[in-house]
């Protein structure tokens, strides 16, 4: 099992990416994706069990998580905080669970609700890039992929117009060193009923 460290926090200027699509934003600064969106936390993982256990898929909160690397076979699992190989070169263990894999990091989070916007953070090892997809059923909405110079803890953000149900992580040389994300916020896409009121109230 892997041990964690904790990502130095390092401050990243704001960004904000236009997708090749129309409609998909994405964002590496929380205080812009904050102005776009106005999320829910969904899921910190602190409650969940079991920790540090090995699975091929599990649910929580209404999003199933299911791996496609790993060793030996494609696995998810939730690292409790205290662990010390999260990024390289730094020495304090995590102070959070975090989600992850054990060996490489690539797997996906399908939503039982779809959603408009997904903010999260992210935790990167700066061994190669770290790329999300985001998707509506299986057409593929837009991919970001961001090849951090060195090991961080970052926000990433994500509004589309189109609704998500899922999207896919994936980082080079997690099976070396731990990447993973942890405090999942969304937006949910609203119900029809709200927004035909919404529509009503502005008529």
């Amino acid at each position: 099992m892997k041990l964690q460290l904790t990502l130095i926090c390092t401050s990243v200027m704001a960004i904000a990416t236009t997708s090749t699509r129309a409609g998909v934003i994405f964002y590496t600064d929380k205080p812009s994706f904050d102005l776009a969106a106005s999320t829910t936390l969904l899921e910190d993982f602190e409650a969940f069990a079991p920790k540090d256990t090995i699975l091929p898929f599990f649910t929580s909160n209404g999003v199933t998580y299911t791996g496609f690397a790993g060793t030996p076979d494609g696995n998810v699992f939730v690292a409790s905080l205290g662990f010390n190989n999260f990024g390289a070169g730094v020495t304090q263990p995590t102070t959070s669970s975090i989600l992850t894999a054990h060996g490489d990091e690539d797997f996906t989070a399908t939503f039982a609700t779809p959603i408009l916007a997904l903010g999260f953070d992210t935790y990167l090892n700066g061994h190669g890039p770290a790329t999300v997809k985001v998707f509506n059923g299986n057409t593929l909405l837009d991919t970001y992929a961001y090849d951090p110079a060195l090991d961080t803890k970052e926000y990433w953000g994500i509004v589309s117009t189109d609704p998500i149900t899922s999207f896919r992580w994936t980082t080079t040389d997690g099976a070396t060193v731990n990447t993973g994300i942890d405090n999942i916020s969304v937006l949910a896409v609203p119900e029809p009923s709200t927004a035909m009121f919404g529509a009503l109230a502005v008529a």
